[in-house]
């Protein structure tokens, strides 16, 4: 499948909640195709279906390394994802393929537990903690149409929109 172009940050289509995925179907699929395909060119290690302007509730990931024994998978795909239980909070610096270039510090928790649908509509239930919990919470803030910067509290946030305007007019001198 294509590789498709990543949703600017300023397309209203982000702040859209993402609609209901049939798992096993043809759309899924090739959706989740086409974002495994375009996460490839990236570096990140996920990436929402809205960010390629697919307004279905799925994500992909690839966390680059093996496996932890008994957790998540490193690499997978997730249809119609829920977070069941989030523990702890822990300060992080994150970035977005959808924002590139800008880093912001947040607070995530520090381990998830999170249940949806694989592509053959099976339902998974993953529990995972360090990146694969950031991961988790960052792509389903996508698929409720909540960004990076929604998550700072107001000081930072403030901070950060001077920083994000310096930032703006260097990113819109890129060629």
């Amino acid at each position: 499948m294509p590789v498709r172009s990543l949703v600017a940050y300023r397309e209203n289509s982000l702040r859209a909640i993402a609609r209901s995925a049939e798992p096993a179907s043809r759309e899924v699929r090739e959706a989740a195709e086409d974002l495994r395909d375009t996460l490839a060119t990236q570096r990140g290690v996920a990436m929402a279906a809205p960010q390629i302007g697919i307004p279905l509730r799925l994500f992909v990931w690839d966390l680059k390394r093996p496996r932890d024994p008994g957790g998540p998978p490193a690499r997978g795909v997730l249809v119609n994802p829920e977070i069941l239980e989030r523990t702890g909070s822990v300060p992080v610096v994150e970035g977005c393929l959808s924002f590139p270039g800008l880093d912001l510090s947040i607070r995530r928790p520090e381990r998830v537990t999170v249940a949806g649908f694989d592509l053959r509509g099976s339902r998974v239930v993953y529990t995972g903690s360090g990146l694969f919990a950031r991961m988790v919470e960052h792509e389903v803030d996508h698929l409720e149409g909540i960004l990076l910067p929604d998550r700072q509290p107001p000081l930072s946030r403030l901070l950060s929109l001077w920083r994000r305007r310096r930032w703006e007019k260097r990113w819109e001198k890129l060629p």
